[in-house]
């Protein structure tokens, strides 16, 4: 059998042929395979390293990426990574990250990995590993200068909010913005770069506020304290954040605060890292409302008609029966109550029940000018740890006084190493028409793990669209001698105080509390009962 075959000088014009065209083809798919690699892993680079809210035992490490990514950060000890640490908002992929690392020693140097998707960056441009340095515990004890607003026009929670001195000379501190548009944060935490102490702010510290959505876009406005934020700590309506592109946004971090990230290893497991679903929200059993039995009604000769509308049982609590204290630490607390009209409140308080001679005002009022109200808070600050103070209400031309022996309380002593802050958001639907309200949460022990029984009761005012922020950093035991330790197996609850004749409480889950804008709504119990027949109705 005779065997076909290509003659010699066919089959090298063939092979010319085949490497003529197949090169050009396969130089073009390694091209192609390097520019999609490059791309991938140029979109999960972190950019824009900042390391914010730095404590004695803490640091929060914030990022972007140019694509919708997760991210973690693991701290390095001996050369061993340890558990990754997720975004306190969730293992959903974002443009922005917040990592947390709590529980550190102070005055100790960390090194640490940041892991996004599957590629690990150690170091910065330069091959200088990623390190921060704790802060060393000081006799300094921090007070609590909370600020917060909100970012309007942006939906979900991928926007970060920094707050940084104008000239630099300290860390930053950050928070998240939930889907709900606040954010909250403590100038309390400021530290100086040079030897990370504490920086004390006032009226006139200068300023500057970023928000961040993505690399590349977000907004930024600087002024003196007493020009961004009102008395209370809320930013003035005068400013806004108006997210855009904006190649500034990091202009106004200190150096020492900002690292770049250089990618180092590649991890071979592309699995999606398993996401926890939230358990669903708990709600208290509402009871059925109680019946009105029969009872007799009669004219009385002289009587004093009150519009029942405004006045008397049938509407909203309010007067001595509502005073409460909240909000109860070592340098301060809060008194609310309810009043029948909208007037001026305010109390007189000091360390003799002789001598009330110092004034707090209403939450809301500013130095000169003062407002009323129906729903009234008092914030008291700066006060002496473990000192009895005594005060009285004055709401109007009513005078609360405790039956004359005046109402007290006493400060907490001051505890040692602060937990990192830490707060949730919320909003009230069904506002009543004077839209005014204080929402009144407590942390509840429900697994006997961690603090046992419950925290003390803390509060925040509503504004006028029902927004609210409570910060449960600082949330005590009942007698204030431990920070409340919870777990997510415990849960918030949550009353109304407001021109309403009710407000059945609710309690929420403890678990991913802090990364969802929590909905409580005022439901409004009838306010008309049926009054039965009369035998006589006769004048007497």
């Amino acid at each position: 059998m005779k065997i076909a075959r290509v003659p010699s000088k066919k089959r090298n014009i063939l092979t010319l042929i085949i490497l003529i065209v197949g090169l050009p083809l396969l130089v073009y798919a390694s091209y192609q395979a390097v520019q999609l690699v490059t791309k991938a892993s140029a979109n999960t680079e972190p950019k824009n390293v900042l390391l914010t809210n730095l404590t004695t035992s803490s640091i929060t490490v914030t990022w972007t990426t140019d694509s919708q990514t997760r991210g973690t950060v693991a701290i390095v000890k001996n050369n061993t990574e340890g558990t990754p640490v997720i975004d306190t908002r969730g293992n959903t992929k974002r443009y922005t990250h917040f990592v947390e690392l709590t529980g550190l020693e102070p005055n100790t140097t960390y090194s640490f990995v940041i892991t996004s998707d599957t590629t690990k960056y150690t170091a910065t441009t330069g091959n200088s590993k990623f390190t921060f340095k704790t802060a060393a515990i000081t006799a300094e004890t921090p007070t609590p200068n909370p600020i917060h607003g909100s970012v309007e026009d942006v939906s979900g929670d991928d926007v970060l909010v920094f707050a940084v001195l104008k000239d630099k000379s300290v860390y930053p501190v950050s928070a998240t913005m939930p889907s709900g548009g606040n954010w909250i944060m403590d100038l309390s935490a400021f530290r100086k770069i040079s030897d990370n102490s504490l920086v004390i702010s006032n009226s006139d510290t200068n300023i500057v506020l970023v928000a961040i959505s993505a690399t590349g876009s977000g907004d930024m406005f600087s002024g003196s304290y007493s020009e961004l934020f009102d008395s209370n700590g809320k930013l003035k309506s005068t400013q806004a954040f108006n997210i855009g592109e904006n190649t500034e946004l990091y202009s106004s971090f200190p150096n020492t605060a900002m690292l770049l990230a250089e990618n180092t290893v590649v991890e071979e497991d592309n699995e999606d890292p398993v996401v926890v679903p939230e358990e669903p929200e708990e709600e208290i059993p509402t009871e059925e409302e109680p019946t009105t039995g029969g009872r007799t009604f009669r004219l009385v000769k002289d009587l004093s008609w009150e519009d029942m509308v405004v006045a008397g049982g049938l509407t909203w609590p309010y007067g001595a029966s509502t005073v409460q204290i909240t909000n109860l630490t070592d340098t301060g607390f809060t008194v609310i109550w309810a009043s029948q009209k909208s007037e001026q409140g305010y109390i007189n308080y000091g360390t003799s029940s002789s001598d009330l001679s110092s004034q707090g005002n209403d939450e809301r009022d500013g130095v000169t000018n003062r407002g009323t109200y129906y729903i009234h808070s008092v914030s008291l600050t700066r006060l002496q740890p473990e000192t009895k103070y005594y005060f009285e209400v004055v709401s109007g031309t009513n005078k609360f006084d405790n039956s004359g022996k005046k109402y007290t309380v006493s400060t907490f002593a001051t505890l040692s190493t602060p937990p990192s802050y830490v707060s949730i958001t919320g909003t009230v639907s069904n506002m009543p028409e004077s839209e005014e309200g204080i929402v009144v949460g407590y942390i509840k022990d429900m697994d006997g793990t961690g603090t046992a029984n419950q925290a003390g009761p803390i509060s925040a005012v509503l504004d006028e669209n029902g927004k609210w922020i409570l910060s449960i950093a600082d949330s005590r035991s009942s007698d204030g001698s431990v920070y409340f330790e919870y777990t997510s197996a415990d849960s918030m609850y949550f009353d109304i105080l407001s021109t309403i004749p009710s407000f059945t409480p609710v309690a929420v889950s403890m678990n991913g509390i802090t990364g969802k804008d929590i909905g409580l709504s005022i439901s409004t119990r009838e306010t008309t009962t049926t009054i039965p027949k009369l035998s006589n109705y006769g004048v007497i």
